[in-house]
């Protein structure tokens, strides 16, 4: 089963909210704003997704998986939300699997890293 009627709406305005924040970032790096409050605004997009997210496996778990463990193929649905799982950590992976992340160098005339 798809996205329900149900649910759709509330899914399309979580990801409104996540896009707005995404957007508010977006606007806040051209502008060289300070890193801290960036971040913050980061994690905002990024509780906004997560909670997206829980919203669509509760439901993938109330109904899909519910449908296919009556119907005797609950392995099948194990093996695709472990796949989801699996994936999850690298969805962003570095370029370089031994490359270490940047490290951040304070800016003299801001007091701020970049």
């Amino acid at each position: 089963m798809a996205i329900t009627d149900e649910n759709k709406d509330k899914l399309k305005s979580r990801l409104a909210k996540a896009i707005g924040h995404l957007n508010a970032v977006y606007r806040m790096v051209d502008e060289k704003k300070y890193c801290i409050d960036v971040l913050n605004q980061l994690k905002a997009v990024q509780a906004a997704l997560d909670r997206t997210s829980e919203v669509i496996l509760r439901q993938h778990l109330e109904t899909c998986v519910v449908d296919a463990v009556e119907k005797q193929d609950a392995q099948r649905v194990i093996e695709e939300l472990l796949q989801v799982f699996k994936q999850a950590p690298t969805l962003y992976p570095l370029d370089d699997p031994n490359q270490e992340p940047p490290k951040l160098k304070a800016d003299p005339k801001s007091g701020c890293c970049h």
